[in-house]
Parts: structure tokens; C-alpha cells; sequence
């Protein structure tokens, strides 16, 4: 009989400090949300979210950019998305790390 919690995989923890959190979050807040789809694919290199996660917010970030230089930008529809999905992903970073238990 095989038991899901005894016989998962270890998984290993995103961030190894408090300080290293913050400037995490600090960088995805700085960068406007561009650097939000590098932050989770290393947490997807890291097993902590599944590696659909990064690929979402570079379509949502990266697409919207692409999208506002090609048709224009007339009532600031890219500002508005790039800050919604920056404040998203800056809070989905802060969280990443809460249920985290050893050897687990």
C-alpha cells in the first residue's frame, strides 16, 4: 500500500531566507512584472509550481507588450494589464514558500 505523503518526492524550498523572499518580490515589483516569468520557471525547475505557471504570465507580460507596440496604445490598456499582472505575480511570489515542511 502506497501512501501519497510518505511516497512523494522531496521537494526543495524556493527561497532560503526571509531576505532572499523580499528581493524577489522586490525584483518582480522593480521590473514592472518582466521578470515575473523567470522567477517561476525556477520555481518550476524547483517542483514548487507546475511549469504551465511561467508560461502563462510570459503570454499574459510579454504578449501584451508585443501587442500594445504593434496595434498602439490609445487608452493605456498595456499599463494597465502589465500592472494588474505585476501586482498578481509579486503577491503569488510572496506565497510561493508558505506550506513548505521539511522532508517534504
Amino acid at each position: 500500500m502506497s501512501n501519497p505523503y510518505i511516497n512523494a518526492p522531496i521537494r526543495a524550498r524556493m527561497y532560503t531566507s526571509t531576505l532572499h523572499k523580499v528581493i524577489w518580490v522586490l525584483v518582480v515589483v522593480a521590473s514592472a512584472g518582466l521578470l515575473a516569468p523567470p522567477l517561476f520557471f525556477i520555481a518550476a525547475k524547483k517542483r514548487v509550481v507546475s511549469m504551465t505557471v511561467p508560461a502563462i504570465y510570459a503570454v499574459i507580460i510579454y504578449g501584451s507588450a508585443f501587442l500594445g507596440s504593434l496595434l498602439g496604445n490609445p487608452k493605456n490598456w498595456v499599463g494597465g494589464i502589465l500592472a494588474i499582472t505585476m501586482i498578481i505575480s509579486a503577491v503569488h511570489a510572496a506565497i510561493l514558500d508558505t506550506d513548505w515542511k521539511p522532508g517534504r
